[in-house]
């Protein structure tokens, strides 16, 4: 019982859409302003950046929250502090308090992976930051370190649980950034300078 309640509380912590939330603190309803994701990047675009850094905290704090509680309350079962993780991205991608929709789940997978694993998760930000400056497109950027976890992980040989958290993560990112790299594709991505000047033009 008490480990189908931590499974049942990590999806529904990641359901809690802080980046819908906090904006309508200040009237705004992210899911028809600015990119209409319910992420933290859009609540920092339509209402600011107090907001902005709230529902990233919000969004950070539920995937971390999610993997400490199992890994204090159930020790033992080192499987179930990944399976939270897991469920607390589903949860914020598909919550049931938006009617199964969300964000794309990028700061709730940060925040399971810096409870999983700090060191790792510093070196996944720098890897992810040198893309970002490389190839100036932040969504591919995400995409492409999504998918490089999992290979760094088998490389280094850091435990099955990690890659299949990384792998099922890359999975629910894929999904939610489909539209994004559909875009990318045929040449209708913005880069981070064109995205910049986009949204400060608004």
């Amino acid at each position: 019982m008490p480990v189908i309640l931590t499974i049942v509380f990590a999806y529904l912590l990641g359901s809690i859409p802080f980046s819908h939330l906090f904006p309508r603190l200040k009237g705004h309803d992210i899911r028809h302003k600015g990119t209409k994701n319910v992420g933290a990047t859009n609540a920092l675009v339509v209402a600011g950046p107090i907001i902005g850094t709230l529902a990233l905290i919000g969004d950070i704090g539920k995937g971390f929250l999610a993997v400490m509680l199992a890994k204090y309350f159930i020790p033992d079962a080192h499987w179930l502090p990944v399976l939270c993780g897991i469920l607390a991205v589903a949860g914020h991608d598909f919550s049931i308090f938006l009617k199964f929709k969300g964000g794309k789940g990028v700061a709730t997978t940060g925040g399971a992976w810096l409870a999983l694993d700090p060191i790792l998760t510093s070196l996944f930000i720098l890897l992810w930051g040198l893309l970002i400056i490389t190839t100036r497109y932040f969504i591919m950027s995400t995409v492409i370190i999504f998918a490089l976890i999992p290979v760094l992980l088998l490389v280094f040989n850091r435990g099955i649980e990690l890659v299949m958290f990384a792998v099922l993560t890359f999975i629910l990112a894929a999904v939610a950034h489909c539209k994004d790299i559909s875009r990318f594709f045929s040449g209708k991505e913005l880069n981070t300078s064109e995205a910049l000047r986009h949204y400060l033009a608004k």
